[in-house]
């Protein structure tokens, strides 16, 4: 039985990459998001019940670990171009606040 944190930032892991493809009116590469879903719980699961808790609680080590399973997983290869091309276009702010942290792996991957 998966404890109650690793289900709600699962959940809300995959509800930030939906919308965040659908933001960009892209379709989710749906293999890669279930890779970094499963690396996501693989990595929560490594943590105590206490640690768990405070990630939950807490946005940015929260935002730090989605940002490790998009990374760990290889979603960020995924559509990297398109995604860095249409986030350079769009105004940052199209972007809410609680999904930016999304875009920071397909932009960093890109600089030299």
């Amino acid at each position: 039985m998966t404890p109650a944190p690793v289900k709600i930032i699962l959940t809300d892991f995959r509800h930030d990459l939906e919308s965040f493809y659908q933001r960009l009116q892209l379709t989710p590469p749906y293999d890669s998001v279930e890779k970094a879903l499963t690396c996501l719980s693989t990595l929560m699961q490594t943590k105590t019940a206490d640690e768990q808790q405070h990630i939950a609680d807490n946005k940015i080590s929260k935002w730090k670990l989605y940002q490790i399973a998009i990374i760990d997983s290889g979603l960020y290869k995924k559509h990297r171009g398109i995604i860095a091309g249409l986030l350079r276009s769009q105004n940052a702010t199209d972007i809410p606040e609680v999904q930016r942290y999304l875009q920071e792996p397909f932009m960093e991957t890109l600089r030299i």
